[in-house]
C-alpha cells in the first residue's frame, strides 16, 4: 500500500487572491450575462474551490478519466458558475462556453450535469444528493484500494452549504461514513449562516461541530483565507476519520448585500456588479481575465499532478494482475449470466434471486451492495463475502442501516467509480428513495434496486406496507427499467437483461410466490411483453399481467376457455422493453389487465384494468384478495359482463 499526493513544498500564497478574484469575476459575469443564477456562493466560496484545485486536487488534464484522479463533487450545485470558471482556467472550457451559461445544449447548464461538462463527476442540484453520493464514491474507492494493492487511493472532496446539512439525506449518509471511517472523504462546508429565505438561525440552531463529532468525523474550523484553507485540507488528510472543514464565509462577499439572503439567488444589479469588480481589482469589461492568473493556477496543478501520475504509472507497471484496473479503465462493468446450478423447486422468487445474486458475486468482483437493514428478508446477503466495515475494506456486504434514501445515493456513488452496486428494501419503502432513484436514471448509472414484498399479498402488515402505487411511480421515471418477473424462468431473464446492460434497473419481487409455469420464457423479458398462453381461434380476448398477478391470469384463462371464451395470456415482465409493438402484440383485440395496484399502470395498453382505486387493508392474503375481488370467479364474471354489453 502507498499514499501519494501530499506535497512537502512550502506554498507561496502571493498570487492566490488574484486567482480567486478572477474566479469571482468570471462567475458573476456569467450570471449577469444569463440574467439568472446564484452569485452569493460564487463570491463567498471562491477561496475554497480555488485553494482545493490549486493546492490539492490531483488530476490529469490530458486524461480526465485518469482512474486514480481525485474526485470533486459540487454538491451545492447552484454554485455551478464557480466550477465552470475553474474549468475555464484549467483550459477545459472556452469563454464562449461561459457565455452560454444556462442555455440549451451548452456545456454550462444551470446545475452541473454528468457527462455534459469536463470533470463534472456527477449531476448535482437537489441539495444533499452530492454529499450522499460522495460517501458512495469514497466507499467504492476504499473497496477498490483493497482489490488493487493500493493503486486506487484517491481523495473525494465535496463542497456543500448550510442548506444541504439541513437535508435529511446528508445526515443519513455522513453518519454511515463516520461509522465506516471513510478517511479519504473530505467535506468542505461553506458556512455562511444564510439560506434562500432568511438567516440560518431561523430554521436551525444546531452545533455543527458537536453533530459531526458525534458521528465520528474529524472536525476542523477555519476562515476563508486560502492559506488557512490549505492548511486545513492538509490536516484533514492526516486523519483516520472522514473530515469536515467548516469554512466561515460571507455569502455574496463584496456585494452591497453581502451576508444577506437576497444575494443568494438572483444576479447583482449593474451598479453592484461594477462596484464588486472595482473592489476585486478587476476590469469592468465582462469576461476579462488575467492570463497570469490562469497560467499560475494551471501550471501549479500540472506540476503537482505530474509527480502523482508518474508515481502511479510506475506502480501500475509493477502490478502483477492488472485485470481489474483494466476493466475499470475500459469501463467494462457488464456481466454475462451463464449456466446456473440452482434448484428452483419450492423456493420463493426472493430466495432464488438471492441465489442468482450470489452466483454473480462469486464470479464478478465488481458486484457490491446491501440492504436497508432487510438483507434477511430481501435475501440479498452475499454469503461468501464479509461485511464492509473499518476492518474489512474488501467486504462486499454493505450494512446501510435504516437509511433508504442515503442507500440510493450511495449506490449511485459506487456506480460512479465503476462498480455494479445493488441496494434492497421492501417496495413500499421505495418512496424514501425516489430522489436518489431519479438521479440514477438522470445519470444513466448501472445500479440495481431490488424491491421485495411487492403487493397487497403481504397481508397482515396492512396498507402502510402494501405498495399499490409504487409500480406506476417507478415506471414514470424515464430511463429506469422496471422488471417484475412471475417465476424462475422470467427471473433469469431479468438478471440477464440487468447485468448485460448498463441501465439503472428496479427488480420487483413478491414475498412468497413459488410457482413456475412451463409456458414462461427467459427470452420473453427482452421483449417486454410476450405471449404465454396462445389462443385457439381468431375470436379471442387478451389477458395482460405480470408478477404474481400472472398466476391469477393463467387460472382465469383456463376457466374462460372451459366456458368457450378463447383468450391469450400476455406476460409483461418489463414494460420499457416493449418496442412500440402494441398492435402486433395486442392485435386490436379486447384486452383485460390485472394488477393488485392502481389501474393506471396498464393504461397505455388498455383501460379495462382490474386494479385498486383505494388503499388496501390489514388481513390475511386470502381475505384481502377476496375483499377486493381478485378471485377467478369474480374476474370471470366481470369479463363476461363486459363482453355481453
Amino acid at each position: 500500500m502507498f499514499n501519494i499526493g501530499i506535497s512537502n513544498n512550502k506554498p507561496n500564497y502571493d498570487d492566490d487572491y488574484k486567482g480567486i478574484n478572477n474566479l469571482r469575476g468570471l462567475a458573476i459575469d456569467m450570471i449577469d450575462n444569463a440574467k439568472s443564477g446564484h452569485p452569493g456562493i460564487c463570491l463567498g466560496a471562491a477561496s475554497i474551490i480555488y485553494t482545493l484545485f490549486k493546492r490539492h486536487m490531483n488530476i490529469d488534464l490530458e486524461n480526465l478519466d485518469f482512474i486514480n484522479r481525485d474526485r470533486f463533487i459540487l454538491s451545492a450545485g447552484h454554485g455551478a458558475p464557480l466550477l465552470y470558471a475553474t474549468l475555464y482556467m484549467l483550459g477545459l472550457l472556452e469563454l464562449e462556453d461561459l457565455k452560454k451559461l444556462r442555455k440549451i445544449n451548452s456545456k454550462t447548464p444551470g446545475h452541473p450535469e454528468y457527462q455534459e461538462t469536463p470533470l463534472v463527476e456527477m449531476s448535482t442540484g437537489p441539495l444533499g444528493q452530492g454529499v450522499a453520493s460522495s460517501v458512495g464514491i469514497a466507499l467504492g474507492t476504499s473497496y477498490l484500494k483493497e482489490k488493487t494493492e493500493g493503486l486506487i487511493d484517491n481523495y473525494t472532496y465535496v463542497l456543500c452549504g448550510d442548506g444541504e446539512l439541513e437535508e435529511g439525506i446528508t445526515y443519513e449518509a455522513l453518519s454511515l461514513a463516520g461509522t465506516l471511517k471513510l478517511n479519504k472523504l473530505i467535506v468542505l462546508y461553506d458556512s455562511n449562516d444564510v439560506t434562500l429565505d432568511n438567516d440560518l438561525k431561523v430554521s436551525s440552531k444546531e452545533d455543527i461541530r458537536k453533530r459531526f463529532e458525534s458521528i465520528n468525523f474529524n472536525v476542523i474550523e477555519t476562515n476563508n483565507d486560502p492559506k488557512n484553507i490549505d492548511e486545513a485540507i492538509t490536516e484533514a488528510k492526516t486523519s483516520n476519520l472522514p473530515s469536515i472543514i467548516i469554512v466561515k464565509t460571507i455569502i455574496g462577499e463584496f456585494s452591497k448585500n453581502a451576508g444577506k439572503n437576497i444575494v443568494h439567488g438572483k444576479p447583482l444589479d449593474p451598479e453592484d456588479l461594477k462596484n464588486v469588480k472595482e473592489k476585486l481589482g478587476l476590469y469592468d469589461a465582462p469576461f476579462t481575465v488575467s492570463i497570469d492568473a490562469i497560467n499560475d493556477f494551471k501550471e501549479m496543478i500540472q506540476e503537482r499532478s505530474k509527480e502523482y501520475i508518474e508515481t502511479w504509472q510506475t506502480k501500475y507497471q509493477e502490478l502483477k494482475d492488472k485485470s481489474l484496473i483494466e476493466k475499470l479503465i475500459n469501463k467494462e462493468n457488464t456481466y454475462t449470466l451463464t449456466t446456473l446450478n440452482i434448484d428452483f423447486e419450492e423456493k420463493s422468487l426472493r430466495d432464488l434471486s438471492g441465489e442468482i445474486l450470489n452466483h454473480i458475486a462469486n464470479d464478478f468482483e465488481l458486484l457490491i451492495g446491501g440492504s436497508a437493514d432487510l438483507s434477511s428478508s430481501c435475501k440479498t446477503n452475499l454469503n461468501n463475502f464479509k461485511i464492509f466495515d473499518d476492518n474489512n475494506r474488501d467486504g462486499r456486504n454493505i450494512y446501510f442501516g435504516i437509511r433508504e434514501h442515503a442507500m440510493g445515493a450511495i449506490i449511485n456513488g459506487l456506480a460512479l467509480v465503476g462498480l455494479r452496486p445493488f441496494g434492497s428494501t421492501f417496495l413500499t419503502f421505495s418512496d424514501y428513495m425516489k430522489p436518489s432513484i431519479r438521479m440514477s436514471a438522470l445519470m444513466n448509472l448501472p445500479v440495481l434496486y431490488i424491491f421485495t414484498h411487492d403487493s397487497i399479498t403481504v397481508g397482515e402488515d396492512g396498507p402502510t406496507h402494501h405498495p399499490i402505487e409504487e409500480l406506476l411511480s417507478l415506471e414514470l421515471i424515464p430511463n429506469l427499467k422496471v422488471y417484475r418477473p412471475y417465476d424462475f424462468n422470467e427471473l433469469i431473464g431479468c438478471y440477464k437483461e440487468i447485468m448485460e446492460n448498463k441501465n439503472p434497473a428496479a427488480l420487483i419481487l413478491p414475498r412468497d410466490n413459488k410457482k413456475i409455469s412451463m409456458n414462461t420464457k427467459t427470452s420473453g423479458v427482452a421483449h417486454g411483453i410476450y405471449e404465454v398462453i396462445m389462443n385457439e381461434t381468431n375470436d379471442y380476448i387478451n389477458i395482460l399481467a405480470n408478477g404474481e398477478e400472472l398466476g391469477l391470469a393463467l387460472e382465469l384463462s383456463g376457466n374462460l376457455k372451459e366456458i368457450g371464451v378463447d383468450n391469450r395470456v400476455l406476460s409483461a415482465p418489463c414494460l420499457k422493453n416493449f418496442k412500440n409493438e402494441k398492435n402486433s402484440i395486442l392485435k386490436d383485440k379486447k384486452t383485460f389487465a390485472i394488477t393488485f395496484g392502481v389501474p393506471n399502470y396498464y393504461y397505455e395498453f388498455t383501460h379495462d384494468v382490474f386494479g385498486l382505486s383505494t388503499f388496501s387493508l390489514s388481513g390475511s392474503k386470502e381475505d384481502i384478495l377476496e375483499h377486493f375481488g381478485f378471485t377467478v370467479k369474480n374476474l370471470e364474471s366481470k369479463i363476461l359482463e363486459q363482453l355481453n354489453k
